[in-house]
């Protein structure tokens, strides 16, 4: 009986963390280039019931398998691309196709330090560099003496960013974005809301085509968050009642059938 109760509790502790993940997603449906997670479920590795005695036992006394319900295995980012909208801003930018911008918490860059982000809603900010909504620098293909990429500065002006991300001001050219993709995005970690650690993976030329004055939406789709939602409300639910269950039968094997 208790091995019920533990099933069923498995389940609750699961959908729990399952709403968590679609709860963030949905309260990011409208963050820029946002991209949505997923988890995937296991089974509790499965473990050999046997009987020692009685009738009807077979020789070696396995009764046969069992398992003590499910758990959250891994987390999947889904890097399905976002619908392209335009806004016009000269610091807007979107990536039509595959790649990220690279940026840096600092303006000097290492390669322990670089982020990955399609968020591309920049700003200058009061020392004239090109930055993130979140403060980080948005790095230049250009590289120091040391080798490290270096953040990218303007002056006000006219900017303009063709295709390739080459950057112009008052049409003289300044700098390039440094935009590169992955060979394997599953290794890519999430950081905050949309940048990427992508340590341990092989960086590969991307193919992304540079938009200004438009942003990349988020992937996330609110119906079918909605209806994740409540599936996993009604899973709860379910595993819920089946505790109830066994904590009647259990108060009634204690209660009522001593005094029997």
């Amino acid at each position: 009986m208790l091995r019920g109760l533990y099933t069923a509790s498995s389940g609750m502790v699961t959908q729990s963390k399952i709403m968590d993940v679609v709860s963030n997603n949905l309260a990011n449906v409208n963050t820029t280039g946002y991209k949505r997670d997923t988890v995937a479920t296991s089974a509790f590795p499965d473990f050999t019931v046997t009987k020692n005695g009685g009738d009807n036992i077979p020789y070696d006394g396995k009764i046969g398998k069992m398992n003590y319900g499910i758990l959250v295995d891994t987390l999947h980012t889904n890097f399905q691309y976002g619908t392209i909208n335009e806004t016009k801003g000269k610091l807007d930018f979107a990536l039509e196709g595959n790649g990220f911008f690279a940026v840096s918490p600092s303006p000097l860059s290492t390669p322990q330090n670089i982020r990955y982000t399609r968020d591309g809603s920049f700003s200058l900010n009061k020392e004239g560099y090109l930055v993130t909504k979140d403060g980080y620098y948005v790095l230049s293909k250009n590289t120091d003496q040391s080798g490290n990429h270096v953040a990218i500065k303007l002056t006000q002006g006219d900017i303009s960013v063709d295709g390739s991300g080459n950057i112009s001001l008052n049409g003289q050219y300044m700098d390039r974005f440094n935009i590169v993709d992955f060979n394997n995005y599953n290794i890519l970690k999430k950081e905050g809301e949309n940048l990427f650690d992508a340590a341990g993976a092989q960086i590969i030329p991307a193919n992304a085509v540079v938009k200004q004055g438009y942003l990349e939406s988020s992937n996330v789709n609110s119906v079918d968050e909605m209806v994740n939602m409540i599936n996993v409300v009604r899973s709860y639910e379910a595993n819920q009642k089946v505790v109830t269950a066994f904590d009647e039968t259990l108060s009634k094997t204690v209660n009522d059938v001593g005094r029997v």
